[in-house]
């Protein structure tokens, strides 16, 4: 007997610790990957934006309306910034992070705030592995990027007609009172069928709670984290969040009893799951669950709070981890005067760029040859003016940016679905641009070969006078062109000349990716179907068809 006992305790002990055991290498595991992961470039990986821009779209028209618009955020490829610079370890970091690069905007203690965050958890590798891995529990999981919908329309979830729920515990209260003091046949009767007709109520009802039940156990995790910041003795974690203790521990008590009956449906345990629908026959899942929804609507403001500052700390752990893996980065000084400055810019999404110095106070064009960077140069220009108002960093030496609306024209393709040529497209593309410019807030615009999907002559007067047209308000153009006669028609005009040019050696084209003051002549289209190995036939009679045009 004695040897069976002493089995049964070592094999308990033995599972004990093989758990404990396990526990701790996965523990260590995740302290490793996140040590490692801070400071790289995150690996590329496919994302659901439809969940990320969730909260966006959800907030935009509330606490930050206009934004960067679509055809902006797809012209400069900010998806793959976001990837670029996202290591978030929550749902929340990365709705928090895609929401503030889609609505860039400089607020001077909004900055401040940020920079704090992004220095402390840069200077401190402990705190910042203990906020990820708090943060971790919050987790990626699909439901939680519907927490903003969700919260933004309680009263959509809540269980119709309560009263039922209410006037049927009553009917089962009343029963066991009549059966304990009647203690008639009768009474037990009535009890057992006020009982079973709860059960079925129950069983039927309790998928429609159920279903969001997930929601509400991140809700949880959300409040369990902030809870844990507000116990932190440092000021720059814990005072948003000391700020909201009362709200949050009386949110977490609501939830902590509704969360942990749900959790127990998932137990194996016979006992425990009728348990759980005994109880359930008193319907106090149902009453609960309105009461909670009921409570956290008339928190929203604090639980929104909540959210936006998780995720800004989830946020700046991935700007400081993004600034640590850049060749070069810098903090930018915002003007008030309407001009931008950098001194060695370059785009982010190259691995291995050219840095070019670049200083505007009027508008600009600018000519090349293909391939030479022009389209390239263009979007860094702008999706630094970006990053500079939404993660307060830029990829450059130095930089100096007036706070403006961005707008681009680059990427125009047909929309064959909607029945829209380019041309159409692009003009479009263009009017919108013209209608911000009428705002009275300072755009930024960026255009690469402007109307290029129609016929020489007409491109050329339509490009000139809609670029005339932008000079007289109160925007910065950049413009990317080949047109050499555009720049002729606008001599008089407040547009600066630029060129990206190459050289030939031989067979080969070299490109430096140098912006240089003044205008390019050089042509290389054909040289370029030299050096791409083309028939001599083709290429001779190009050059003839080009001194005769």
């Amino acid at each position: 007997m004695w040897e069976t006992i002493c089995l049964a305790v070592g094999a308990v002990l033995a599972i004990a610790v093989s758990c404990l055991y396990s526990l701790h290498l996965n523990k260590n595991n995740i302290y490793t990957m996140l040590i490692k992961q801070f400071g790289t470039k995150p690996e590329p990986k496919e994302y659901d934006f439809d969940q990320i821009k969730m909260f966006w779209k959800e907030r935009k028209n509330e606490k930050y309306p206009g934004g960067i618009d679509d055809i902006t955020w797809n012209d400069l490829d900010m998806d793959q910034v976001f990837g670029r610079i996202n290591i978030c370890c929550s749902s929340v970091g990365e709705q928090y992070l895609y929401m503030c690069l889609r609505n860039p905007g400089v607020s001077y203690s909004k900055m401040e705030s940020l920079e704090e965050k992004i220095t402390y958890v840069k200077d401190n590798e402990s705190i910042r592995i203990e906020i990820q891995q708090g943060l971790m529990r919050i987790g990626k999981r699909k439901n939680n990027y519907y927490i903003s919908a969700f919260l933004n329309d309680l009263d959509s979830y809540k269980l119709d007609n309560i009263w039922i729920y209410y006037f049927l515990q009553i009917i089962l209260f009343a029963s066991i009172v009549l059966g304990i003091f009647l203690r008639h046949s009768y009474a037990y009767a009535f009890l057992g069928i006020v009982f079973l007709i709860n059960i079925n109520v129950y069983a039927l009802m309790k998928h429609k709670y159920e279903i969001n039940m997930d929601l509400l156990v991140s809700i949880q995790s959300i409040l369990q984290i902030s809870k844990g910041f507000a116990r932190k003795k440092e000021k720059v974690l814990s005072s948003t969040f000391k700020e909201n203790l009362k709200t949050i521990d009386r949110l977490t008590r609501s939830m902590s009893l509704i969360n942990g009956r749900h959790q127990r449906k998932y137990t194996a345990d016979f006992m425990e799951l009728c348990a759980m629908y005994i109880t359930g026959a008193f319907l106090f899942d149902f009453v609960l669950y309105n009461r909670l929804l009921m409570s956290l609507k008339s928190h929203l403001k604090i639980l929104y709070e909540l959210y936006e500052s998780l995720g800004e700390w989830d946020m700046a752990i991935s700007i400081a981890s993004f600034r640590e893996s850049v060749p070069l980065f810098c903090i930018p000084q915002f003007c008030e005067d309407r001009r931008i400055a950098y001194r060695e810019i370059y785009n982010p999404l190259l691995d291995h760029p050219v840095c070019n110095d670049f200083c505007l106070d009027t508008n600009c064009i600018i000519t090349g040859s293909n391939a030479s960077g022009k389209s390239t140069f263009i979007k860094a220009v702008a999706m630094n003016a970006i990053l500079a108002m939404s993660i307060h960093t830029c990829t450059a030496r130095t930089a100096e940016v007036s706070k403006a609306d961005i707008y681009t024209s680059i990427a125009i393709r047909d929309d064959l679905l909607a029945g829209e040529s380019y041309f159409v497209r692009e003009i479009k593309s263009l009017r919108r641009v013209i209608d911000a410019s009428n705002e009275g807030r300072f755009v930024i615009a960026v255009i690469d070969e402007i109307l290029r999907g129609t016929n020489t002559r007409e491109r050329i007067a339509a490009s000139a006078s809609i670029l005339k047209y932008l000079e007289k308000r109160n925007c910065m153009v950049l413009v990317a062109s080949h047109d050499l006669e555009l720049i002729r028609l606008l001599k008089n005009g407040r547009y600066a000349n630029y060129y990206f040019c190459e050289k030939a050696d031989g067979k080969e084209i070299i490109f430096d990716y140098k912006i240089h003051p003044g205008i390019c002549r050089q042509q290389n289209a054909i040289k370029l179907l030299e050096v791409l190995g083309f028939p001599e036939d083709i290429i001779e009679d190009a050059n003839e068809y080009a001194i005769n045009i």
